[in-house]
């Protein structure tokens, strides 16, 4: 059975928290195994927040240097774990696994020579797209392909997940023009759709993105229970069209150019055809 070592976290935001929380529980089946713990006190690891003065003072006070990942603009003297903002949850699983790998005697990890430089981190989040950007979430794949496929042509450059746990993970890392969240997300889903639009609402820092629910029960008292949600907008399933075309054009996106039609085919070109060919 695989051995689970305790984390504690210092400082940072209640969002982060929640994103680095919810990650934790995901990955709780890995070996080695951590889990996020409230006291410090008896833990294993330390992620401090390096922004964090208070953080960062009693890291050094209890001189707890070499048990701790430190995430932020700049790390202390002599810190032996350091990643920047945002907060990357798969590389802080890496300085974690680095770090126990030192403590056990193993080969020094690259990790553990970051107090000097500020490197980029190993993994970097994806590059922001030129165009406005959407963030699909749904546990259908079919779903998503589907209004992935209507949203694109509108110039927006779309992500795809199928739960909320990796919706939180993507939101941490940057934001969104436009979330599309579903209201049923399946039974991988700490968060079901109304839920995670209450958590969007109250610990991200969405500046102008427009939350819209998407789902099959779409009676008024559906749509009601959304708005209390926090949600910007409600379509229903099957989409409609014109009410997704009605929605993204209220909010200043172009309508795609006309697909041109295909010219007729059929008895009748086949007749201009004859009538137009040169006697023998």
């Amino acid at each position: 059975m695989p051995k689970t070592y305790r984390v504690a976290l210092l400082g940072f935001s209640l969002f982060e928290r929640s994103t680095l929380a919810t990650y934790f529980r995901l990955a709780a089946p890995r070996d080695p195994g951590f889990e996020l713990v409230s006291a410090r006190d008896g833990s294993d690891f330390i992620l401090a927040d390096a922004d964090d003065a208070a953080s960062v003072q009693l890291v050094l006070t209890t001189e707890r240097l070499g048990e701790t990942v430190f995430i932020g603009s700049q790390a202390p003297e002599g810190a032996v774990a350091w990643m920047m903002r945002p907060i990357d949850p798969l590389q802080v699983m890496r300085e974690l696994d680095a770090m126990l790998q030192l403590r056990q005697g193993g080969a020094e990890p690259a990790a553990a020579t970051r107090s000097a430089a500020p490197p980029a981190p190993a993994v970097q989040p994806p590059a922001p797209p030129a165009g406005p950007a959407a963030l699909l979430v749904d546990d259908s794949a079919l779903a998503l392909r589907f209004l992935a496929s209507r949203l694109q042509p509108w110039g927006l450059a779309v992500e795809c997940v199928s739960s909320s746990g990796k919706a939180v993970e993507r939101l941490a890392q940057r934001n969104y023009e436009f979330v599309f969240i579903d209201v049923e997300l399946g039974a991988e889903s700490e968060l079901d759709g109304l839920a995670l639009c209450q958590h969007i609402k109250r610990n991200h820092p969405l500046a102008g993105s427009v939350l819209v629910m998407v789902s099959a029960h779409h009676s008024e008292l559906d749509r009601v229970r959304g708005t209390l949600a926090g949600c910007d907008a409600y379509l229903g399933k099957p989409l409609q069209a014109a009410e997704l075309e009605r929605l993204l054009l209220r909010q200043g996106l172009k309508p795609p150019p006309p697909t041109p039609r295909a010219p007729p085919a059929g008895p009748a070109a086949g007749a201009v055809s004859a009538a137009g060919a040169s006697p023998d």
